[in-house]
């Protein structure tokens, strides 16, 4: 054994990795054989690992023995064909070899100086994406604004609520005593997601002080609506601080008129956030561009998850902004153990005043190797693909007379419900997640319940969404 048995030399980790590698291809490559859900039950998998950690290293075959046994019963195969539950989560293997890179280059980059490959790819990798997507040039690179890698779309929405909480303030006084954020008011429609709530929460501003801006007969925002509510705020001495538009919203991916929500945001001085979270992968192809980032140039920031359909790997968000300087504002300390030269010298990015977080994985490197070993053609390829597949199953929808949408189809995802009501739709979802191919989540819609089926995963193929409409049409 070695004298510094803590240590593994390149050559074992190239040993482990061999002998690793065929637990990962044959769980790869089993997806449409094991229940998508998971059956365990509650306590299941606990209850196989012992309470106290090995005090001397056990054999890498008895850890992948006991992956087998023990951890595979409690996974839920996100990238099964059938899996159709919330939003897809999908890990290419591009995607997982820049993951393994970067954990190899084991780089810290919450500074410029801590590592300027991790800085500067990141920085290259969200212009990448702009240019993919068709964002409008204020989130360039180069400019006032720019792009940045968050971890989830929920800590977006957090870091720049902060951000407009403070511009709204134009002082230091609320993250030194918090005092000056009585009276600021933010926004979103009844359909936006729970996040929303939870940074108001978090930030300050306070979960009683945001709107629910009620929804067209499509579930999309109403700017009318919206209008009226910060000019009732205003009048009542409140101050419109934040609002966020959605593009793609989770229960039944309805798009918010983005514009028309910017003109009145803009008229009233608040901080207009677009999610984009799901949908925004769909701004890669052409056929679907312009209704994903409309009234993007309009926005004070903009984010949406590679992570989900674009096959990035969970986690990886990202965000442009228009202009950061309030964002690094709100986010910037300096302490004396962080100072360095490349940052005193302002010629440079430090990432960590971009977020809440300090330290930063090196995320840039999976949408790297994913970007060039697939290509963005391919990618928009994949979401046409996808769309299509939705449509099919659209249409054996509407041949049938006891089944309805209950929204118009978004994309890839579809609501639909069963006319004799809610027992009846319970009972339809009850069915489709008893078997084990299939996985299918629910919302409310007009306050009656609907099954949620969100086309998207790599796996999926025709036959695959004809066996799942088959299936749901017998269940009837």
């Amino acid at each position: 054994m070695s004298a510094r048995p803590w240590r593994r030399s390149p050559e074992d980790f190239a040993a482990d990795i061999e002998q690793a590698i065929g637990w990962m291809v044959r769980h790869m490559g089993d997806a449409s054989e094991r229940s998508v859900w998971s059956r365990a039950q509650p306590g299941e998998v606990g209850s196989k690992i012992p309470k106290t950690p090995p005090s001397e290293p056990e054999p890498l075959k008895d850890v992948l023995r006991d992956m087998q046994k023990i951890i595979e019963p409690g996974l839920v195969r996100w990238d099964a064909p059938g899996w159709m539950a919330w939003f897809p989560s999908n890990a290419h293997p591009d995607a997982m070899l820049g993951d393994l890179l970067a954990s190899v280059a084991a780089q810290q980059g919450m500074l410029w100086t801590s590592s300027p490959a991790c800085t500067e790819l990141e920085t290259r990798m969200l212009e990448w994406l702009r240019t993919a997507m068709g964002l409008p040039v204020c989130f360039a690179e180069g400019g006032l604004g720019g792009g940045v890698i968050q971890d989830t779309a929920s800590s977006a929405v957090l870091a720049c609520m902060i951000a407009a909480r403070d511009r709204a303030t134009q002082s230091r006084a609320t993250r030194e005593g918090g005092s000056a954020c009585g009276g600021l008011v933010a926004y979103a429609s009844e359909q936006s997601h729970s996040s929303v709530l939870k940074a108001t929460g978090i930030c300050g501003i306070g979960r009683d002080n945001l709107r629910l801006v009620p929804t067209d007969d499509e579930f999309r925002m109403d700017a009318d609506s919206l209008s009226e509510m910060m000019k009732r705020d205003m009048a009542a001495g409140r101050q419109p601080c934040f609002c966020v538009a959605t593009v793609g919203t989770t229960g039944c991916g309805a798009i918010d008129p983005v514009a028309a929500i910017a003109e009145v945001c803009r008229s009233h001085g608040a901080w207009l956030h677009v999610d984009a979270a799901w949908a925004g992968t769909a701004a890669l192809s052409s056929r679907h561009r312009n209704t994903i980032v409309a009234g993007a140039s309009e926005a004070d920031s903009w984010t949406f998850n590679p992570h989900k359909w674009m096959g990035a790997s969970f986690d990886c968000s990202c965000l442009w902004l228009a202009d950061s300087r309030p964002l690094i504002d709100a986010m910037s300390i300096e302490p004396e153990y962080l100072r360095n030269a490349a940052t005193d010298g302002g010629d440079v990015i430090d990432y960590r005043d971009w977020h809440i977080q300090l330290g930063r994985r090196f995320r840039a490197m999976k949408l790297w190797v994913l970007l060039r070993r697939t290509g963005v053609s391919a990618l928009a390829n994949m979401v046409d693909f996808h769309v299509s597949l939705a449509k099919t199953i659209e249409q054996h929808i509407g041949a049938h007379p006891k089944l309805e949408l209950a929204a118009p189809r978004s994309l890839s995802l579809l609501c639909i419900r069963h006319v004799d009501g809610d027992a009846a739709t319970q009972q339809l979802l009850d069915a489709v997640n008893a078997d084990d191919r299939f996985a299918v989540t629910h919302c409310t819609l007009d306050g009656r319940l609907v099954m949620r089926v969100a086309i998207g995963a790599l796996s999926t193929e025709l036959a695959d969404v004809e066996t799942f409409s088959e299936y749901l049409l017998a269940a009837m």
